[in-house]
């Protein structure tokens, strides 16, 4: 400023053109990877520069935003050095009423300090920022191309990459989705024509929703798979892909997500992810703990493919890559992640071998004496009413195991000893459930153990497909979604186990009875239908072509059970169920017959 309180023209365009030549320094020793760049960065700072720099921000240079930019890339220090000044407020108070070139660079900010400063999170949430950014990712805005220093960059490309970076905290999950960040970032993905755009965007949305196996707004084509993966590969060398040194712990978070769901499984295998997800574990980056459990999260997730888990078992070195991450974590969170890989590998005995003493979980007890309880197998969002479920169960005179009561060890050797000690396991289904890995390997290895596996419904209208439909097959539920009901609907699920897990009744005699219980239980309950039970009852058997039909035939339990007693005439049965319910193809009414036998015979 001049004597007079006027700017002083000269000294200011001095001033910007050693901001650009500031900026280009920095940038050309990130880019090039030059050895010192945080001493360099650092040098810079201690100079002074940060308040001039802030001062041309507030006067709205963009050439300032930029060079606050790189001096803050991958450096923390800087990054909470310029929330303290106030940068983060500043640009949420001029970020509506900026020009686009300037919104641009203000993003671009906005990012660095979102990638390398947690702590710039919680003021980037209370300034209002997230609303903001999501207009911003609007698609009237997309085709407003500008440059930035010497990248060219969209608007929509840098609001979305800030929103990507806040996606990797699940802290700021529910204000991003409150604020509605997921629809735009979708069509971003599905429409942009700049891969990295849609790499960005596809991670936000993969953090935010992309465990959620039937969500639709998640629909991932080959092409995108295999340009992540493509970016994962080259940060995993350390280079640049499109113009950016991406994150290998952020990507592999992404595909930890996206892994959950089946389809994604198919696609990220076929995409040779496999491989390079191998690169991640055995190789070494920034944010190494990390990036390995993330990418361990994604095999443990592929494992569950029959296809995925034969090309995990033949990539040289990968397994022995686990096993020594497994052996040699100093993270509590990396190894129990690592064990379920394995586990879900089939390679149980490599996580039973580090138990003391190795060997197997066995009983303590005398097999034909001992009590064996009933698991409750349940994810942590339904824990106080599966605390119901068990409270009840103990007053019935059941033995209960539930893991906040019974846990010893890690979570996935106490999970095998609870399966394999159980007499019947209580699955409780809900949506978080079949998107847990966790989960899903309990109620695997407790199917796999051939045990009796009860559900229990612990969420309103709730139908598991997928996995979990598939193992839940014709199994009848016991709703327990509303804890005010529980008690007064523990009778029918008391019936349903009979004396499996009863205290002071033997493994060989709760054996004996198990089976002349449940098929009781079964028939006096299925007896007891009513019309809409029926159909529910199709549909679980794959004969829901036939609903309505049934439903003009008025067919309730007793109908059924009826229907059933037809069999003892066999060819009368078959002609019935063809002409009066038109079942035509005998595939059909084999399987109709063949499941009245298991519910009456």
């Amino acid at each position: 400023m001049g004597p007079d309180g006027t700017e002083n023209v000269e000294l200011l365009q001095q001033a910007v053109a050693a901001t650009d030549a500031v900026r280009a320094t920095v940038a050309h020793a990130v880019n090039s990877k030059l050895p010192g760049v945080k001493s360099l960065q650092t040098n810079v700072v201690n100079s002074g520069a940060l308040a001039p720099l802030t001062a041309l921000a507030r006067r709205g240079y963009a050439e300032a935003f930029e060079a606050l930019q790189i001096l803050s890339y991958r450096n923390t220090v800087v990054c909470q050095q310029l929330v303290e000044k106030g940068v983060v407020d500043l640009i949420a108070n001029t970020l509506n009423d900026s020009s686009v070139d300037l919104q641009c660079s203000m993003c671009f900010l906005l990012t660095a300090l979102a990638a390398f400063a947690d702590s710039s999170h919680a003021p980037m949430m209370r300034a209002g920022l997230v609303p903001k950014l999501v207009m911003l990712c609007r698609t009237e805005v997309s085709q407003m191309s500008v440059e930035t220093g010497s990248r060219a960059a969209t608007l929509q490309t840098r609001a979305a990459a800030v929103l990507r970076n806040l996606a990797h905290n699940q802290r700021n999950h529910a204000v991003l989705i409150q604020a509605g960040a997921v629809d735009p970032l979708v069509d971003i993905m599905r429409s942009s024509t700049d891969p990295a755009s849609r790499i960005n965007a596809a991670v936000a949305v993969a953090c935010l929703v992309g465990h959620e196996e039937g969500n639709p707004r998640l629909q991932l084509d080959e092409d995108l798979v295999g340009e992540m993966l493509g970016v994962l590969d080259a940060a995993c060398q350390g280079g640049m892909k499109y113009g950016i040194f991406w994150t290998v712990w952020k990507l592999c978070q992404g595909l930890a997500s996206l892994s959950v769901n089946d389809k994604n499984k198919e696609m990220i295998t076929s995409k040779g992810g496999v491989d390079i997800l191998a690169e991640v574990v055995m190789g070494k980056h920034h944010n190494q703990e990390t990036a390995h459990r993330f990418a361990l999260s994604a095999l443990w997730n592929l494992a569950f493919n029959e296809r995925s888990k034969a090309v995990i078992i033949n990539t040289p070195g990968l397994v022995d890559s686990i096993r020594t991450i497994l052996s040699s974590s100093e993270s509590p969170k990396t190894r129990e992640v690592a064990k379920g890989a394995l586990w879900t590998l089939g390679l149980e005995q490599d996580v039973r071998s580090l138990q003391e003493g190795g060997g197997r979980l066995v009983v303590g007890a005398d097999e034909e004496t001992q009590t064996q309880h009933v698991m409750l197998s349940y994810e942590w969002g339904c824990q106080q009413s599966v605390m119901l479920i068990k409270s009840e169960l103990q007053k019935a005179g059941y033995q209960t195991w539930m893991d906040i009561d019974k846990m010893s060890g890690s979570t996935l050797e106490a999970m095998a000893k609870a399966v394999e000690d159980s007499a019947a396991v209580l699955v409780c289904v809900s949506k978080r459930y079949k998107e847990s890995q966790a989960c899903r390997t309990e109620a695997e290895y407790a199917f796999q153990q051939r045990k009796k596996i009860v559900p229990v419904l612990m969420e309103a209208d709730y139908k598991p497909t997928g996995w979990l439909g598939a193992l839940m097959g014709t199994r009848l539920y016991f709703n327990m979604s509303d804890p005010r009901h529980i008690s007064s609907k523990m009778g029918g699920l008391i019936k349903e186990l009979g004396d499996a897990g009863r205290v002071n009744v033997t493994v060989k005699e709760a054996a004996q009875r198990s089976a002349s219980v449940s098929v009781a239980t079964a028939s006096d309950r299925a007896e007891g239908w009513n019309v809409y039970e029926v159909e529910e009852w199709l549909k679980r058997i794959k004969c829901s072509d036939y609903v309505g039909t049934f439903r003009e035939h008025n067919m309730d339990g007793v109908a059924l059970s009826g229907l059933y007693r037809m069999g003892s005439d066999m060819r009368f049965l078959h002609e019935t169920l063809r002409t009066e319910f038109g079942i035509a193809v005998m595939g059909h009414r084999l399987r109709l017959i063949e499941e009245l036998n298991k519910l009456f015979g």
